[in-house]
């Protein structure tokens, strides 16, 4: 009897393992053991609930496609814009310094030609290879950063672009240097993105999401900052510092951190460049003589003035007659407001807006972290300069030289942005997903 009671209970107790569902015995596995910590126990808690949502969600598969539509209607109708009103603000200009009345028109054409190719060029290289070409591109801005200070033509206190011989256009290494930043600081937070998740200690956290990208940002911003070009130096640092944040490295720890070195460069700028300092006290002053030290940003203002609601008309603008200086550069925003008035102001600022936008609807479904981080800094890229340009010509900030983007004439700006916005179309092509 007692024999067969034992051979009874393993019996019972099999058949009760049996009986038990493989997904019940499954999930058993998975469950936190009582012997782990509070904070293991918890990790493994989430990773199950995340394993039970990804179970519920449809899968999607991505499909490349043409180029964003909207997005490209949106850049041909900036510098399409910008083209006419370039024309209208600068023949007084040149016909001032001896020059045909077409002659700045003419070469902002062929600056959006050459700009159109390096678009299309952009476009058709898939979006992972800018990731091998980061590297390059910083680098060869950084060399010809170094070379503008010995060979670069200088204008005023500022020494900035570099002449190629027999070429009608002259290199602008900081143009190159915005995007090679965006590549280089992208692929950075591209490798390193775990470093940048909660539960990672702030030790690495601090190094791989604060140090380190130190030493691609400051580099860039010193060598911009040698050029004595403040502007770009300010929007250079700006940028770096949005990739960053939307990487997800730490804002308190970056913040302090890069906030202290930033405001002690500032100090130390404005202390070697007494005009710099000048232009900011005069800022300031409400009794700056406004026939010297305030006259261009007066006679902006009183372009944005003169033009009332609906603007004296395409070309009838009275301040481009020599009382705006070069008004085909920073200050061309005044001319169109004197133009096209209040209305068209704001239909150009809906543009940058709209444009921005549909930046960001392709950086949120981008293929992978290098990607989205790419195309977030070049929308930032643009976004910020055009707040900056309108921020400076409404003397909402202190005057310094900042291009409009798509409107101001110059060569460099224009083709590297129409290069950035190929990059932008390049990434739009693999944004779609079609669920399974």
């Amino acid at each position: 009897m007692n024999n067969a009671k034992e051979k009874r209970a393993p019996m019972r107790a099999g058949a009760r393992s049996a009986a038990k569902d493989p997904q019940d015995q499954k999930n058993k596995v998975r469950e936190p053991s009582r012997g782990m910590t509070v904070r293991e126990s918890r990790e493994t808690s989430l990773d199950i609930a995340a394993d039970k949502k990804k179970e519920r969600e449809p899968e999607y598969i991505r499909i490349k496609t043409s180029p964003d539509r909207i997005l490209m209607v949106l850049v041909l109708a900036l510098i399409s814009i910008g083209s006419i009103i370039v024309f209208s603000a600068s023949f007084p200009y040149a016909l001032s310094q001896g020059l045909d009345s077409y002659y700045y028109v003419r070469r902002q054409v062929i600056f959006v030609a050459l700009g159109l190719v390096g678009m299309t060029v952009a476009m058709r290289i898939p979006y992972d290879k800018y990731k091998k070409l980061a590297p390059f591109v910083y680098g060869a801005a950084a060399v010809l950063l170094v070379l503008v200070l010995f060979i670069g033509d200088s204008e005023g206190e500022a020494r900035r672009w570099i002449s190629i011989p027999g070429v009608p256009i002259t290199i602008q290494p900081s143009e190159i240097m915005k995007i090679g930043l965006i590549l280089m600081l992208a692929a950075y937070f591209g490798k390193y993105a775990e470093y940048m998740r909660r539960g990672v200690s702030v030790k690495m956290r601090l190094l791989y999401g604060t140090i380190y990208p130190a030493f691609i940002l400051f580099p860039a911003c010193a060598l911009v900052l040698l050029e004595k070009h403040l502007s770009g130096t300010i929007i250079i640092f700006m940028i770096g510092i949005v990739v960053m944040f939307l990487g997800g490295t730490s804002v308190v720890m970056t913040g302090g951190l890069y906030g202290a070195a930033g405001i002690a460069a500032a100090v130390a700028y404005i202390a070697a460049n007494p005009y710099a300092l000048k232009r900011i006290l005069t800022y300031g002053n409400e009794n700056a003589d406004i026939l010297s030290d305030k006259w261009q940003t007066t006679q902006g203002l009183y372009a944005i003035g003169s033009g009332g609601l609906f603007g004296l008309g395409l070309g009838q603008s009275r301040q481009k007659y020599s009382y705006v200086s070069e008004p085909q550069n920073d200050f061309i925003f005044t001319i169109w407001c004197e133009e096209t008035g209040y209305i068209g102001a704001l239909f150009v600022i809906a543009l940058f807006m709209a444009l921005l936008f549909r930046g960001f609807t392709v950086a949120r479904r981008a293929p992978d972290v290098f990607s989205s981080l790419v195309v977030y800094g070049i929308m930032s890229h643009i976004t910020l300069q055009a707040i900056l340009n309108i921020a400076v010509v409404t003397d909402t900030i202190p005057n310094t030289g900042i291009a409009l983007p798509f409107f101001s004439y110059g060569g460099s700006s224009l083709i590297m942005l129409m290069f950035e916005m190929g990059i932008v179309l390049s990434v739009s092509r693999h944004s779609r997903q079609q669920k399974l």
